[in-house]
């Protein structure tokens, strides 16, 4: 393992916030609104709209909210600590990378230098575990920068750090 770098020492947290409350209020008010456009038609402008339909679209709707329920981005935090890296979400979910288990960094850019994502690779060390052990990007945690440059200085010497232009 490579030296001790501030990184390790101060044990460095990073912190990805999850949905942001202006989104959680914009998108409930679009599906109140919906669900209200539905009723309104049901009730006032189309009498033959029927029950069967009614409910279909509410039912509809409700999938549509399960859907989103399922893709909300959860609010996690990246720990680097003198073990290694630990990422922990709210669900309780948690992916602790060792730093000799670690064996690739890689960073993605847009043309103009700004940094798009940092992804993670760890050996693998038991059946079913995938190489890829987490992927962060830009709007998922607030200081991707600053967790590509912690990493970077902290990484041990037989870790690849990979940086790549994409979208050309």
């Amino acid at each position: 393992m490579a030296s001790s770098s501030p990184a390790q020492e101060q044990g460095q947290i990073f912190i990805g916030p999850g949905l942001s409350r202006f989104k959680l209020v914009v998108t409930t008010l679009g599906i109140i609104g919906a669900v209200g456009v539905v009723l309104w038609i049901a009730y006032y402008q189309i009498p033959s709209f029927g029950v069967g339909s009614t409910i279909l679209a509410l039912l509809f709707i409700l999938g549509f909210v399960y859907y989103l329920r399922l893709i909300a981005p959860v609010p996690f935090t990246i720990s680097l600590t003198e073990e290694g890296v630990i990422k922990r979400n709210k669900r309780g979910e948690e992916i602790k990378v060792r730093w000799e288990d670690l064996t690739r960094v890689k960073e993605e850019f847009f043309p103009n230098g700004k940094r798009i994502s940092v992804i993670a690779y760890r050996k693998v060390t038991e059946p079913g575990q995938k190489p890829k052990a987490w992927a962060v990007y830009r709007d998922d945690v607030t200081d991707l920068d600053g967790l590509a440059a912690a990493l970077k200085s902290a990484i041990p010497e037989t870790c690849e750090w990979v940086s790549e232009t994409v979208h050309e």
